[in-house]
């Protein structure tokens, strides 16, 4: 191997290696500006669970998490709403006095295709249904209130879309 293809080759790999620490950096980034945890009491954080509940005006939430998992409350409407910029999770931990919020773009979630696994809530003959909910499935619902419940451990979470 020469001087000049030696010095080529190191340039080569030099970049390469540049290339990744950038990625990996961005990504990094990416991935912590999504989450957003303030230490507040119960009261502060009632009271942000209730200024975006109010937003919703007394609606039902789309999904309610139940201990044999979850259960669809209602259908989508039938008109196609304007196309969904954000998913929004708050959740109250209530051992650690924490709350965690989570923005993610809905760019993000049409990357993938991942169901989320869900159940039909019981009809007139009592039959349940196990289905799964798509991101094009959430943004049927345009603006809503997706989940509003209480986890077992006492602590709430909040997941909405606009």
């Amino acid at each position: 191997m020469t001087k000049n293809q030696r010095t080529i080759l190191l340039a080569v790999l030099g970049v390469i290696a540049v290339l990744v620490i950038a990625v990996v950096a961005i990504g990094v980034w990416a991935a912590t500006s999504l989450f957003d945890n303030q230490s507040m009491d119960e009261s502060a954080a009632a009271r942000t669970l209730d200024e975006v509940r109010s937003q919703f005006a007394g609606a039902q939430p789309v999904v309610d998490l139940r201990p044999d998992g979850a259960v669809l409350l209602r259908r989508p409407p039938e008109t196609k709403p304007a196309p969904l910029k954000t998913l929004h999770v708050l959740r109250w931990n209530v051992q650690d006095e924490e709350m965690t919020r989570v923005d993610v773009p809905f760019s993000l979630l049409r990357m993938t295709d991942s169901p989320f696994e869900v159940s039909l809530e019981p009809d007139a003959t009592g039959l349940r249904v196990s289905t799964s909910l798509h991101v094009d499935d959430i943004e049927r619902y345009g603006p809503a209130l997706l989940v509003d419940d209480r986890l077992p451990d006492g602590g709430r979470v909040l997941v909405w879309s606009d």
